[in-house]
């Protein structure tokens, strides 16, 4: 009984240790396993360090460079602005020119309207004025200027030969006389006394006379008085 006690003891004591020991196996292999994966934790971690850097130094630049061009972008919204400024000024400016020219040029095209229609009216009073005188362009008219200046010439030509020749119907001896006479009347009347009785003494005939005679017989007709 007592071999059969020990013997008993033993093997639970046995089964006791080795169920302690596959207790223990277990703890070391869940603690190898969590090793293991604290290792490919840790060699995934640096891992995802060095992709992290590499990842920031390529992403640096490209965050500088994209704040160089954010920043370029607000200068350029604020050009923008400053020029939709400046063009909305421009053009307000030229809109008011462009009034203003308008404006004047409907001034001066109204002035000049005006002096045209008062032009216009002032060659139409003339025109009415001037209407009356149509008559002197008819052949009638033609015909009594051509007589008028036929007759004008025949005067002048009289006039002329009046001048050259006073008495055309007198005797060269009767011509001397006059001439006498008219150079000192009285000396001429004096000389007429003192001839002697019987001499053939002349009588002058009124100068009045000879040129009625003259006038009468050479004026044309229309001009008589």
């Amino acid at each position: 009984m007592a071999i059969d006690t020990a013997t008993d003891t033993a093997t639970n004591r046995l089964e006791t240790a080795v169920r302690n020991f596959q207790h223990v196996n277990q703890m070391v292999e869940r603690y190898t396993r969590l090793c293991r994966a604290y290792v490919s934790l840790s060699e995934r971690f640096h891992q995802l360090d060095v992709e992290h850097m590499t990842l920031k130094e390529q992403v640096v630049p490209l965050l500088k460079a994209f704040k160089a061009q954010q920043a370029r972008l607000k200068t350029a919204e604020a050009e923008n602005t400053q020029l939709q400024s400046l063009l909305s000024q421009q053009e307000a400016h030229l809109q008011s020119a462009l009034d203003q020219q308008e404006a004047l040029h409907r001034q001066e095209l109204q002035q000049l309207t005006t002096t045209y229609e008062e032009k216009l009216q002032t060659l139409s009073s003339h025109v009415a004025e001037l209407q009356p005188l149509e008559q002197l362009l008819s052949d009638d008219t033609h015909q009594e200027l051509s007589a008028a200046e036929a007759q004008m010439e025949l005067v002048e030509t009289t006039l002329q030969e009046i001048a050259d020749d006073s008495s055309p119907d007198l005797s060269g001896e009767e011509k001397t006389l006059l001439a006498a006479y008219r150079a000192d009347p009285a000396a001429f009347l004096v000389a007429a006394a003192d001839a002697p009785v019987g001499a053939d003494v002349s009588t002058e005939e009124p100068v009045a006379s000879l040129w009625h005679y003259y006038y009468d017989e050479h004026m044309p007709d229309g001009f008589e008085q």
